[in-house]
């Protein structure tokens, strides 16, 4: 702050005025002190400097003459010292950064965390629409008086047909081999299996048909499915078979305890067949197949196609003529609609990494992990079932799937 500084020729006039005052009479010296408050006014004068001053003038007039000249000292730096005051208050003017704490609103951005959410999405690398999972309605009851596990035991089933294949197709037999040592509150894979062509009616599927493991073990539920009149029937749109797989499926995961995610379909000649339009038309509940010798109906000869992935096991001997790869019914055709269900990329392979010395086979490599296509053409041979090598393969690749 700039002082005003005080002339001394006002200092002389003041000094004047007081020798005047101090010889008049006692009575007059009241009437001086009263023009000490006109002194006030010269204070002014002096305290110019800071208008507020002024008021701390007053407290001048409260005392004598001599206190009134004392006032004036105290009054300028009373003066100074409210005004340096007043500055350090603009500083609390700086207490508006607490404003900037609004800038603690930037926590709202966390709410982009909330995106992180959108991860939940990758649960769209879970199973395709339609795909089937989880436990069976099965678990927890416990086994019929005339179950027995690692024992092949016929059921007869009542399936629903066209009125034109009733006389022939609606009571069927299936045989179920539970594991040893079956646990109701355990969810199993399933294997369903389908026979070549020439056995009798209802003691053709007795072994399992195409039972991938033996019939002791503990490890999954074995059914074979039994034909009628010798072989599968090929049908077209309406083919019985497939009310037939319904219906044996439906009955067994009501009273057994399956893991509806790994239901698995195999074959061999006839039942090779069987299994390629059960992959086709009830993809989504087949988590894979596996066939040997088969063919495949064309679109007008069975039921539509889910168009749902499957993974699939593949074997034809490189000398079958009675199923031969290629062909309008080969199971070529049914590796190519695979490959397209399964949404894979590139026909590139490699051998395939399960070994199965006698099967040569290879996986296509763009294929995803969960739904592989393994193609097997062992040289020098015909119509094959694979051998017990091709079955044993078989079983490691399937537990080798998760769950989509």
């Amino acid at each position: 702050m700039k002082t005003r500084r005080v002339s001394t020729l006002s200092l002389l006039a003041v000094g004047t005025w007081l020798a005047a005052a101090s010889c008049g009479a006692s009575g007059g010296g009241g009437t001086t002190g009263t023009a000490g408050a006109t002194g006030t006014a010269g204070t002014t004068e002096a305290t110019g400097t800071a208008g507020t001053t002024g008021t701390a003038g007053t407290t001048g007039t409260g005392g004598t003459d001599t206190t009134g000249t004392a006032g004036t000292t105290d009054t300028g730096t009373a003066g100074s010292a409210t005004a340096g005051t007043t500055g350090t208050a603009g500083s609390t003017g700086t207490a508006g950064a607490t404003g900037t704490a609004g800038t603690a609103g930037t926590t709202g951005t966390a709410g982009a965390t909330g995106t992180a959410g959108a991860t939940g999405t990758a649960g769209a690398g879970g199973p395709p629409a339609g795909v089937v999972s989880g436990m069976s309605d099965g678990c927890g009851k416990p086994m019929g008086a005339g179950d027995m596990p690692s024992k092949w035991v016929m059921h007869q089933i009542a399936v629903t047909v066209t009125a034109a294949q009733a006389a022939k197709f609606s009571n069927r037999v299936y045989y179920i081999d539970l594991p040893a040592g079956y646990d109701p509150t355990k969810a199993y894979p399933i294997l369903f299996g389908g026979a070549g062509c020439g056995g009798a009616d209802n003691t053709n599927a007795s072994t399992g048909g195409f039972p991938v493991l033996p019939t002791n073990n503990s490890q999954a539920i074995q059914v074979g499915l039994g034909y009628i009149g010798g072989c599968f029937s090929q049908g077209g749109a309406d083919n019985p078979e497939l009310p037939f797989f319904d219906a044996s499926l439906k009955e067994v995961e009501t009273n057994y305890c399956v893991d509806k995610g790994r239901v698995f379909v195999g074959g061999y000649s006839s039942g090779g067949w069987l299994a390629y339009m059960l992959a086709f038309a009830r993809g989504g509940v087949v988590r894979g197949i596996s066939t040997a010798a088969g063919g495949i109906a064309t679109v007008t000869g069975r039921p539509p196609d889910t168009m749902l992935p499957v993974a699939g096991l593949l074997l034809t001997g490189a000398i079958d003529t009675t199923n031969p790869a290629s062909g309008p019914t080969g199971s070529d055709v049914a590796m190519n609609l695979l490959l397209q269900y399964n949404k894979c990329t590139g026909t590139d392979t490699v051998p395939w990494e399960i070994a199965c010395p006698s099967c040569a086979c290879v996986r296509y490599t763009g294929c995803p992990d969960q739904y592989p296509v393994v193609r097997c053409h062992p040289p020098g041979q015909g119509h094959t079932d694979g051998g017990g090598d091709f079955k044993t393969a078989i079983w490691k690749e399937w537990m080798m799937l998760h769950t989509p």
